[in-house]
């Protein structure tokens, strides 16, 4: 792996992490909002609130990209097989070619040997 695509993975894993961040800060300031407006919660419960409004959050976080990663990797592999698929049968028609120029040069040289003699 060269520099410059070790620098964009890292950079690439910075911005995921920053997101991921961002979107559990938001998680914890959106149940702490919806925890204030409650009555009658003492301060630990509308914690306790918070923190499984943010887990549950993250869990969905997780499952939603796990998902993604899969798709991802069934679609390039199936792009794998398909671009083997085409390479071979591009080999085969190119060989196909390269052997009827390479009988018809023969022929070529055979005919004008036997019109020569």
């Amino acid at each position: 792996m060269d520099a410059g695509h070790e620098a964009a993975l890292g950079l690439h894993q910075i911005e995921g992490y920053l997101h991921q961040e961002a979107n559990r800060l938001e998680a914890h300031r959106k149940a702490r909002d919806f925890a204030w407006e409650l009555p009658g919660l003492t301060p630990d419960q509308r914690l306790m609130i918070e923190e499984a409004y943010a887990r549950e959050q993250v869990e969905n976080a997780h499952r939603v990209t796990h998902h993604i990663a899969q798709r991802i990797q069934q679609i390039e592999s199936r792009y794998a097989a398909r671009h083997r698929r085409f390479t071979r049968e591009a080999a085969i028609a190119m060989a196909v070619v390269t052997l009827g120029l390479i009988g018809l040069c023969i022929a070529v040289l055979l005919g004008s040997a036997a019109g020569a003699a």
